[in-house]
This record gives structure tokens, C-alpha cells and sequence, in this order.
């Protein structure tokens, strides 16, 4: 077993100032010895204030670096595979976010590789550690719920909720717009409760509020599964509210449940009762990259399968692509 993993982080935006580099500091197995950003100042402040000793403005440099044993991937969504992949052949293993690649290619490619190199691809689906998707998952897994055939999430953002980076209206560094970089994390929890289920087919429509912008601000779904299963999902980051949403309803044969926040309730004895179990009042997105961050390097320092990997990733990616090219040809697509 490896005593220590060392980490070099990839980019130090907000995302990684929250969710990657506070929470890998903290851990006991593993040593954050390095990140990297090419904007200089920001790479200096950040590295100053948590103390970590080497700074990079190259990647190629980084991941050059032989004392580090994985990467993580923070960066813009058109980085993600060649980054990924870069790291990969130099010997490291990744920690990847969510999306893990702009299309259906990339996610192959970065399969391709980790299969050949032998490293480990784990995608960041944080969602799927926060306690209450867990708890809700064990009740689907364990029947409490009946079988699932209606499924309904989203991700519904006012302008004031969402500030836009330059790159996630840029096409070709974003790869999408509001599907992909909001349904992917949405998805990731969809597809959690469903995962013992295949989809089939999907149907997708997108809404520019501005016509000139590469990208949607809007987008909705639904996936039919083979064994007759429904899922929705709806995307948005410019409505005209004061608040944002983040949901997923589930239904199935003896109950059904919500998140944020959670309840959950089931049919007994023909009534419907309301089983909902008591989740700690904790922050549940840092308990989620905790736990995250914890059993990567668990895995690294054990040798064995992430609890998410670039297999599932893929999924994510086959699903992204076909939902945009059904809306582009405004008809049903095999997934």
C-alpha cells in the first residue's frame, strides 16, 4: 500500500478553490505538493494562501513532475481530455471533472488510454456522495421503493445565480452550452438511481435566448428506457427568477421521493406513509467532495477501482451527444 499520494491540481478557479484544493489539503493520505494555472497571479495567490509549494503555468511541466503520483483536473471543458489523456501517458492517475469530455470521442479516447497505461481515470460526479443522494439510494437498491419508471431532474438557474466564464459561451472551449455543462452533473445523479437500467432512446429541444450565441440557455430532454422507463431532464442557466432549482423526483411502484430536500414516501398497508430519514444539518456538497477526494486516494493508495471511472464518464458523454443531435435534427436518436 502507498503510504502517501502526492497531488498536483489543474487549474485554480472557483471550483477548485472550494472543492478540490481545500479538501486534498486537509487529507492525511495524500500531500498537495503542486497546482497549476496560467494565470500567473492567481496561481500565486492561491498556492500562497494554502501553502503548497510548487507552482506551475505549464501542464507539460506539471505532469513532467516524478514525485507527483495523480492529477486532478479542474480546468475549462475542452481541457478535460487532452489533459486527461497527457496525464495519463506520463504515468499519473486522474481525478477528472464532470464533464469528463466535450463529446462521444473524447470520452473514448481518454478510455482508450487509461486501458492502455493501466492508470486510473476517476470522474468527479460529486453529486453521488452528498448523504441524501446516498440515502436515497440505498432505499432504491434495497426495493423500498419498487421498481422506478418515472424519473424527473433538473437544474433551473436565474441570470443572478450563474456568472458566466468567458470559455462557457465559447463553443469550441465549452463544447456545448447549458446541457452539457449542467445537465452532465444532473445526469450524474439521474443515472446513479437508474444505473441498473438501460436507456434506449432520447429526444432533446434547446432555446437561444439570443440568437447570435454559439451556445443554449435552455434545454430539456426525455430518455426512454428499454424496459419502459421515463426519465426528464431540464437544463437552464438566464430564466427571469429570483432563485435557482435544483431537483429529482422519483417514482416508483410501492413510493416515490424528492431531493432538495429530501423526503421520501412509501406505500404500507395502502397508505402512504412518510419514511423520510433523519440527514445530519451538515454542508452536503463539502461532506460530498470530502468523501470524493477521500476514496480516490483510497483507491490510489490501494490499488483498486475508483467508485466512479471514465466508464461512466462515457455514459455521460454517449448520452450529451446524442441529445445534441436530436436536437439539431429535431427527431429521436438511439443512444
Amino acid at each position: 500500500m502507498k503510504e502517501k499520494v502526492n497531488i498536483g491540481i489543474a487549474g485554480c478557479g472557483v471550483h477548485a478553490q472550494i472543492a478540490h484544493i481545500p479538501v486534498f489539503k486537509k487529507l492525511r493520505d495524500c500531500n498537495l505538493i503542486a497546482v497549476c494555472d496560467t494565470d500567473t497571479e492567481k496561481l500565486e495567490r492561491v498556492a500562497n494562501k494554502y501553502n503548497i509549494p510548487r507552482r506551475y503555468s505549464d501542464f507539460q511541466e506539471m505532469i513532467e513532475d516524478e514525485e507527483i503520483n495523480a492529477v486532478v483536473i479542474a480546468t475549462p471543458n475542452y481541457l478535460h481530455m487532452p489533459m486527461t489523456v497527457a496525464a495519463l501517458k506520463y504515468g499519473k492517475d486522474v481525478l477528472c471533472e464532470n464533464p469528463m469530455a466535450i463529446n462521444l470521442k473524447e470520452a473514448q479516447d481518454i478510455l482508450k488510454v487509461s486501458r492502455q497505461t493501466g492508470k486510473k481515470v476517476a470522474v468527479a460526479l460529486t453529486g453521488r456522495f452528498r448523504p441524501d443522494v446516498q440515502t436515497l439510494k440505498k432505499f432504491i437498491k434495497e426495493g423500498e421503493l419498487g421498481d422506478i419508471y418515472y424519473l424527473k431532474a433538473g437544474w433551473l438557474l436565474g441570470m443572478e445565480e450563474w456568472i458566466l466564464s468567458d470559455w462557457r459561451m465559447d463553443l469550441l472551449k465549452s463544447g456545448g452550452g447549458a446541457f452539457l455543462t449542467l445537465g452532465s452533473q444532473v445526469l450524474a445523479i439521474a443515472l446513479y438511481f437508474l444505473e441498473e437500467k438501460e436507456p434506449d432512446t432520447i429526444f432533446g429541444s434547446l432555446h437561444k435566448k439570443e440568437p447570435g450565441v454559439d451556445v443554449e440557455d435552455t434545454a430539456m430532454c426525455i430518455i426512454n428506457y428499454k424496459d419502459g422507463t421515463l426519465l426528464t431532464i431540464e437544463v437552464g442557466w438566464s430564466l427571469l427568477f429570483d432563485k435557482d432549482f435544483l431537483y429529482c423526483n422519483i417514482f416508483g411502484k410501492r413510493g416515490g421521493a424528492l431531493l432538495n430536500p429530501l423526503k421520501i414516501h412509501k406505500e404500507l398497508h395502502d397508505e402512504l406513509v412518510n419514511v423520510t430519514p433523519s440527514i445530519p444539518a451538515k454542508n452536503l456538497y463539502k461532506v460530498a467532495c470530502e468523501l470524493q477526494a477521500q476514496l480516490f486516494i483510497d483507491s490510489i493508495r490501494k490499488n483498486t477501482s475508483p467508485p466512479f471511472t471514465a466508464e461512466d464518464g462515457l455514459l455521460i458523454a454517449r448520452i450529451t451527444n446524442a441529445f445534441y443531435e436530436s436536437a439539431k435534427k429535431n427527431k429521436m436518436i438511439k443512444i
